[in-house]
C-alpha cells in the first residue's frame, strides 16, 4: 500500500482509500452495490443503464446519472419497463442523501479533525440505508437519480424473466 501524498494525518483528506477513520467512502458502497449485480448481461438501449440476470432469475439493474467533474448536472428521472409478472422491484440509492460519508461531512462544515461524536455522525451516515420497494404503475417503474447518484434495481418477477428497458 502507499499514499502519494504522503502520511495521512486527518482522516477525511480526499485521497485513496475505501474507508476513512472507519467510516466507508461512497466507493465502496458502490462496490457493494454492483457486487449484487447478475453473472448474465441482458441488451438495454440506454447509456445510463446495465441490466443483468443473477442465476437466481432476479434482473438487477444499475442506474446512474454520471456528472463530470466540475460540471453541474441535474437530477435524472429513469423509467424501466419490467416483465409482466413482475412480483416487486425494490431500490438501493447511493448520493449525497444515502451512503455517502461526504454529504455529512459538508453538512458538518468539513472540519479537518472531526470529534468522537462527529465521527460516530459520520460512520452512521456512511452506511447503505435498506432498499425501498418501488411502486409499480403499468408494468413500469421510475427512479429520480440526484447528480452523481447511483442505484441498483432488484426485479423479482413470477415467469421467466425478459427484459425491455426504456
Amino acid at each position: 500500500m502507499f499514499e502519494e501524498q504522503g502520511v495521512v494525518r486527518r482522516p477525511f483528506y480526499g485521497g485513496f482509500g475505501l474507508i476513512a477513520a472507519g467510516a466507508f467512502q461512497p466507493v465502496f458502497n458502490a462496490f457493494k452495490m454492483l457486487h449484487q449485480l447478475g453473472e448474465e448481461r441482458l441488451a438495454a438501449d440506454s447509456d445510463h443503464v446495465l441490466v443483468t440476470r443473477r442465476t437466481d432469475g432476479a434482473l438487477v439493474i444499475a442506474l446512474w446519472n454520471y456528472v463530470a467533474p466540475g460540471e453541474t448536472g441535474s437530477p435524472a428521472t429513469i423509467t424501466l419497463r419490467l416483465p409482466q409478472q413482475t412480483r416487486s422491484a425494490r431500490v438501493l440509492r447511493l448520493d449525497a442523501e444515502h451512503g455517502d460519508v461526504g454529504g455529512e461531512y459538508s453538512r458538518m462544515g468539513s472540519p479537518k479533525y472531526p470529534t468522537p461524536a462527529q465521527l460516530e455522525v459520520l460512520i452512521k451516515a456512511s452506511v447503505l440505508p435498506a432498499a425501498e420497494e418501488l411502486a409499480i404503475a403499468g408494468e413500469r417503474v421510475s427512479v429520480t437519480l440526484p447528480p452523481n447518484g447511483l442505484a441498483t434495481v432488484e426485479v423479482q418477477s413470477g415467469e421467466t424473466l425478459r427484459t425491455n428497458v426504456k
